[in-house]
């Protein structure tokens, strides 16, 4: 997939020697981790909106289409505003398909779509601000719930969304479905949707997995985890979640170290563990060891632990994570495979879901 990203998010500019100004900003299209620029011609659909604050869908003012050329590396956007526009706030939005509410899996898996993830700009125009902080906002539809997720726009990739994240929370819809693999495979087939499930997920970056299957599963007592520095974005996501959350599922944050010892919430058996998700969390091969030691760890706490970590396969010296996994004592029980929307078609690169028992 390719993402939409604002390299300077959308500010009112005013037009020399005039009495009037636009709304400008600077794009790029690249992969998840930013290492690639789209290669190929795509028509944008560029747009000024007002915001909706009922989730009814943003009032769009101005719309222009804009292409990104072979070869770029960068876009410039301008947009006319007229004065009326000025008395409340706005947002940009950017993506292919013309007022789109939200993305969705199939829909980037379509040829015109080229699989090119839309992007939702912060509000600006508003308390005096005139330019938008450095955030974009992602939206997916999953089970006719719309997912709405913050990342930053900087360069730390730990607060951006990735493919394999993106990937999984949208086949979570499928989980009350007995006839799912994904169901199967978690478990989740003999459920009983009125008892609790505790969850917990690893590396969670900005929390779309956990806060999708929060999202879509009733009763779910959901714990996201990172590092201290995910906290923030986090956090953020989690508050503007659980307006939505009418079903019974509980949404929290907590800071786990992946090289220390399981903190006392964690280790012991009344956490209620069940189901622990990681994704996106091998392409760094050295982090594989502390990775599985903390799976092991919780494994031994809490049992009858399912383990279920998808990975888009980066490069061969990710394969360490596997043998490690498999020295730990883990046995994979199912392997699911699924296509990415790509440049041309889908299934130039697939995202792949191992799911785990520990002993025997």
């Amino acid at each position: 997939m390719r993402y939409v990203r604002f390299l300077k998010t959308p500010r009112i500019v005013p037009e020399k020697g005039a009495d009037k100004s636009h709304v400008y900003c600077l794009i790029t299209l690249t992969s998840d981790l930013g290492d690639s620029f789209f290669p190929y011609d795509a028509e944008l659909a560029a747009e000024l909106v007002s915001p909706a604050r009922d989730f009814q869908g943003d009032e769009i003012w101005v719309w222009r289409t804009v292409k990104w050329s072979a070869g770029m590396r960068a876009l410039a956007i301008t947009l006319p505003l007229k004065k009326s526009f000025t008395l409340g706030p706005l947002r940009v939005r950017v993506g292919v398909e013309p007022k789109a509410e939200h993305d969705t899996l199939v829909n980037l898996s379509q040829e015109d779509s080229q699989g090119i993830v839309s992007a939702w700009s912060a509000e600006f125009n508003s308390n005096g601000s005139k330019e938008a902080v450095k955030l974009v906002e992602r939206r997916f539809q999953v089970a006719r719930r719309r997912i709405s997720v913050w990342e930053e726009t900087g360069e730390s990739i730990a607060r951006h969304l990735w493919d394999a994240g993106i990937t999984l929370s949208c086949q979570m819809d499928t989980l009350g479905s007995k006839e799912s693999a994904l169901a199967t495979a978690l478990d989740f087939t003999s459920r009983d949707p009125s008892a609790s499930l505790g969850v917990l997920e690893l590396g969670t970056g900005c929390g779309i997995v956990g806060m999708t299957l929060a999202s879509v599963i009733p009763n779910c007592d959901v714990t996201l985890s990172d590092l201290p520095e995910a906290r923030e974005i986090v956090e953020k996501n989690i508050s503007e979640s659980v307006l939505e959350l009418r079903n019974g599922s509980n949404l929290s944050f907590e800071e786990l170290d992946w090289d220390a010892e399981l903190p006392a919430w964690l280790a012991h058996p009344r956490a209620g563990i069940k189901l622990v998700l990681a994704a996106d969390c091998t392409y760094n091969p050295d982090s594989s060891p502390a990775l599985v030691n903390t799976l092991r760890r919780l494994a031994a706490v809490h049992t009858k632990l399912v383990v279920a970590i998808a990975m888009k396969m980066r490069h061969d010296s990710e394969c360490v994570f596997f043998d490690l996994m498999a020295e730990a004592g883990f046995r994979e029980t199912a392997l699911l495979e699924y296509l990415l929307p790509g440049d041309v078609e889908p299934g130039e690169e697939k995202v792949y879901l191992h799911v785990y028992r520990y002993g025997s």
